[in-house]
């Protein structure tokens, strides 16, 4: 399995900083100019070698993934899919919308990030196009400007669907600028689309190393970016028509597993780590998917697109991201209380006072999810709308997936060994307790790297995908239906309802965008960046939210008894606000702020 080097990587990314403000900090004293020239960075002489462009652009890497890695705001919090728990929030949310403001942390931090991205490539393109430089092939030196393109396209791409019309800038500033003008949402878009098919011309067919980005997922955005055309241009039938072509060009590429595969799937095959044996005989194709080591498509993984690397030893040595998803997400099961009749023996709780050989870390075993603190929890509508009826019976639903029924590991209750059900807990502390989805936290220690150094199962290293072509399967399948092909969009879903031995097959009849949007949640769920989708859908994706937001829409049937939503839905606005500091400091020209703010 070839991995990205990760020395390299940290060298080329602290170098890649440093230019930064170096650059920006070119000034016209010509004093400061005489005494110290070497100090002055400029474009030309910033740029000696190859490795510090190559810096440059493994600070764009380092740079998007905190959006899918440490931020889990874009993954759909205060949407239809997740919020702060009741518990910590006490119902008021993210999803409180009447909180938020031109000043919103959530949304500026996003508008702020991307445009930092946007820079960052316009000045890395400043230096792929040095001519002085001695790259070792013009094919190393195109795939380093493919990716710059890729990130610029990127950015834009999510500023038009979460923002709309943004200033579109295509070069690096060393001058103070402030008289931007707002581009339309269209013409937003289709920077966005230049620039991922100057990617997509420039990359390699697949990733060269694990890590890096190739031609499927310059076409995956591509596909996207034309649908969000399509959508702004009233459901345009040629944008719909190039959609569905880049994401055929995807599928032509990285075709989704459907056999089980990797690091776990084998009898008797694979290494054990941490007294955990590798095969896991109740396991399936997706459960593969997330496991140790399955992730690249340098592990065989087809359907992988663009995967975010994580290593233990090399944070351990050099520190960088990690992945505390299991604290993050997982329920805090050690709060979780008995009702009075169920208590014995003076314990509170199903899941203290656990045999620590059955259950190493007892409360916090990697049966319950590790050590969760529940900063994030999915909602009633995750957690049991889109399984409802003939769709619970689902690969994606299965315990291996997604672990709903938990037994009582305290070893002196009469009840130990039995499954635990939401009537016998507490109501005014079930907040505290929903599943786990194996995506988030493994429900055994196979996939842990720290707890030979004491660690609690609160972090992970297994490698995190920003995009897996079945995502690519629900664009296609969403420009069908648009362009009034429910045969063709039911036939697409189906292939992801194939893969996962759905008993029902969607139907032409069942195409909707709600039903597109139902099946996202089952494939898709903790890694679509959710909020992207809705508001580039628009309308209906604001009525999704309004549907199944946490302090919004009724969640009874996951936490009986717990608190009631009610807060209003959203009725103003189908885009986040401008920042209101950029529309202050552009002081040469108006910005226009998104109607409803």
């Amino acid at each position: 399995m070839k991995k990205m080097n990760f020395k390299k990587l940290l060298k080329y990314t602290l170098s890649g900083i440093a230019i930064i403000p170096m650059l920006s900090a070119c000034n016209s004293d010509t004093d400061f100019l005489t005494e110290k020239p070497e100090t002055i960075y400029t474009p030309e002489n910033a740029y000696e070698t190859v490795d510090q462009v190559k810096a440059c652009v493994t600070n764009l890497y380092v740079h998007i993934r905190y959006w899918y890695d440490v931020d889990q705001f874009l993954k759909g919090l205060g949407s239809d899919v997740a919020d702060t728990p009741n518990w910590r929030a006490s119902g008021n949310g993210v999803c409180n919308f009447s909180n938020w403001s031109t000043s919103s942390n959530q949304s500026n931090k996003i508008f702020e990030s991307m445009y930092q991205l946007v820079n960052y490539a316009n000045q890395s393109l400043e230096g792929v196009n040095q001519p002085s430089l001695s790259w070792a092939s013009e094919d190393e030196r195109l795939e380093c400007y493919g990716e710059m393109m890729f990130m610029r396209g990127y950015g834009y791409l999510r500023l038009g669907e979460m923002f709309g019309g943004v200033s579109l800038v295509t070069q690096f500033y060393q001058e103070l600028k402030l008289d931007f003008e707002r581009s339309s949402r269209s013409e937003t878009y289709n920077q966005a689309i230049s620039d991922l098919k100057e990617a997509a011309e420039n990359l390699p067919d697949y990733p060269s190393e694990a890590g890096r980005v190739g031609k499927g997922a310059a076409y995956h955005f591509l596909s996207e970016a034309y649908l969000a055309l399509a959508i702004e241009n009233d459901n345009n039938a040629s944008d719909l028509d190039m959609a569905i072509s880049y994401a055929d060009k995807v599928m032509a590429l990285h075709p989704v597993m459907t056999e089980r595969f990797g690091s776990r799937a084998i009898p008797g095959g694979g290494k054990a780590v941490n007294g955990v044996e590798a095969y896991r005989e109740d396991g399936n194709v997706f459960f593969d998917l997330f496991q140790r080591g399955n992730q690249d498509y340098q592990d065989g993984n087809t359907e992988a697109l663009w995967v975010f690397q994580h290593n233990y030893n090399i944070y351990h040595e050099y520190g960088g991201n990690k992945s505390e998803s299991p604290r993050n997400w997982s329920p805090v099961l050690r709060d979780a209380f008995w009702k009075d009749e169920y208590k014995e023996n003076g314990e509170n709780c199903p899941w203290n006072g656990a045999d620590t050989e059955l259950y190493p870390g007892g409360n916090i075993c990697a049966y319950v999810g590790g050590r969760g603190i529940s900063a994030n929890a999915p909602t009633n509508y995750v957690i049991n709308e889109v399984w409802h009826g003939d769709f619970s019976d689902d690969m994606r639903n299965a315990p291996c997936n997604i672990h709903r029924d938990f037994v009582v590991i305290d070893k002196n209750h009469s009840m130990y060994g039995q499954v635990v059900t939401k009537d016998m807990l507490d109501p005014t502390r079930i907040d505290r307790y929903y599943p786990v989805w194996e995506k988030w936290a493994s429900w055994d220690d196979y996939n842990y790297d720290d707890l030979s150094e004491g660690w609690q199962r609160s972090a992970y290293f297994i490698d995190q995908y920003a995009c897996r072509s079945a995502e690519t399967v629900l664009l296609r399948a969403e420009a069908k239906l648009r362009k009034g092909d429910k045969g063709g969009a039911a036939d697409d879903v189906n292939i992801l309802r194939n893969r996962a031995q759905c008993s029902y097959k969607a139907q032409a009849s069942d195409m909707t965008m709600q039903f597109i949007l139902d099946e996202r949640v089952r494939e898709l769920f903790f890694e679509e960046q959710r909020w992207p989708t809705l508001l580039r859908i628009g309308k209906e994706g604001i009525e999704s939210i309004n549907k199944h937001a946490m302090y919004i829409a009724d969640q009874s049937e996951a936490w009986p008894g717990c608190f009631t939503s009610t807060l209003p839905g959203i009725s103003k606005w189908t885009l986040f606000p401008i920042p209101q500091t950029i529309i202050d400091t552009n002081t040469g020209a108006v910005i226009e702020q998104n109607p409803g703010w």
